[in-house]
């Protein structure tokens, strides 16, 4: 991430910065506006799909 607005990726899970909903959007719909939070989701998304 280099720009604040910039998508979180890790590994093969992505999250993208909605600049509507100022916030990075989860699979459920939900708008996560803090970024570590937002990292810390995909991380564990990434270690499920690892694991499956």
């Amino acid at each position: 991430m280099t720009n604040p607005h910039d998508g979180i990726t890790v590994g093969s899970v992505t999250r993208r910065y909605s600049m509507l909903r100022r916030g990075w959007l989860s699979p459920d719909g939900q708008v996560i506006k803090n970024p570590l939070k937002a990292q810390r989701i995909a991380e564990h998304l990434n270690s499920k799909k690892v694991a499956a």
